[in-house]
């Protein structure tokens, strides 16, 4: 059998997502033996990955703030806000492309209110994070009085498209693949997302040489809100309904894809395409447990072993 060249080798340690990689290959194979044609049927794959939608979403905007050493906890709240909002909209008559854009306006209004109480407070972005999501989750519960919205009219083009797949994959994952793509050239591929990963990798250096921290902080806490946002109104467009309890803990899988898909804490650096792997490998997990009737609520106890291992397989590739 012949050795891997050191050059390929080499080539393969760079990689910042072969963590999430080797985790989601492994994990895909153990369950294709354990559970046979269940978790490889096509249907079965999709529903993974339209799972694996929201927090692959939101992903996008919690690896630019990794980046530059910032952390968001209100991202939950805030998805749910927007589910509620843009449902007491449709509620109330209101056409639904004018209740998709109040409740994407929430989602930015939300993120920029989270970077201007962080900056001009001069509070850690954790800190802040921690009081808003209380903060949007009660709005979230005074407009729906705590109770689910549904019964709108079924001819709805949101909801149409909530159910709808294109060319075989549902409208979610596309909706993920656009957002992922539009992330990774906004943080690779841009001044402003080079700034980002600046301020990450030394804050002071970036203050010195010109770089306006406030300024990036708030944009891309509202860039946060945004995609939070946007994952909020797909949510209502593929349940048809809204409820002050949907995207309750959704703040760990977010966090957990961008950290399993190779974006450090301490920032300087993030992965949009290894954010989406980690929700993808997150939804396999979760998918996993109910093809092998574990309970549900092992999901969040196998995240956290997924974590750990997933940033330790990285660790040691990339230590060879």
């Amino acid at each position: 059998m012949r050795a891997i060249p050191r050059a390929s080798w080499r080539r393969v340690r760079s990689i910042d997502e072969i963590g999430v990689i080797v985790a989601l290959l492994s994990v895909c194979g153990l369950l294709w033996l354990s559970t046979g044609d269940r978790f490889a049927q096509p249907t079965n794959l999709l529903q993974v990955a339209r799972q694996a939608s929201s927090y692959g979403i939101m992903s996008v905007g919690m690896v630019m703030l990794l980046s530059m050493g910032e952390i968001d906890l209100s991202v939950g709240a805030i998805l749910t806000l927007v589910n509620i909002v843009a449902a007491v909209c449709l509620r109330e008559g209101m056409a639904m492309p004018v209740a998709a854009l109040a409740g994407l306006a929430t989602g930015a209004g939300c993120g920029l209110a989270n970077g201007l109480l962080g900056v001009s407070l001069r509070i850690p972005t954790i800190i802040v994070t921690l009081g808003t999501l209380s903060i949007y989750r009660g709005l979230a519960l005074v407009l729906s009085k705590g109770t689910p919205i549904a019964n709108f009219s079924k001819d709805n083009l949101l909801f149409d498209l909530g159910s709808r797949n294109l060319a075989g994959v549902p409208t979610s994952v596309w909706l993920m693949l656009a957002v992922g793509a539009c992330g990774h050239i906004l943080l690779a591929h841009t001044p402003f997302g080079w700034r980002l990963q600046a301020i990450g990798s030394n804050a002071q250096a970036a203050r010195f040489s010109g770089i306006p921290l406030a300024r990036h902080r708030i944009a891309a806490m509202t860039i946060m809100g945004l995609v939070a946002g946007i994952a909020g109104i797909m949510e209502l467009a593929f349940l048809q309904a809204a409820s002050p309890t949907t995207g309750q803990g959704y703040e760990l899988f977010v966090i957990a894809s961008a950290i399993i898909g190779g974006t450090a804490l301490t920032g300087g650096g993030g992965s949009v395409a290894g954010g989406i792997l980690g929700a993808l490998l997150i939804a396999v997990i979760r998918n996993g447990l109910v093809l092998l009737e574990f309970s549900a609520y092992w999901g969040t106890v196998a995240t956290g072993v997924v974590i750990i291992t997933a940033v330790a397989i990285g660790g040691v590739v990339k230590k060879q």
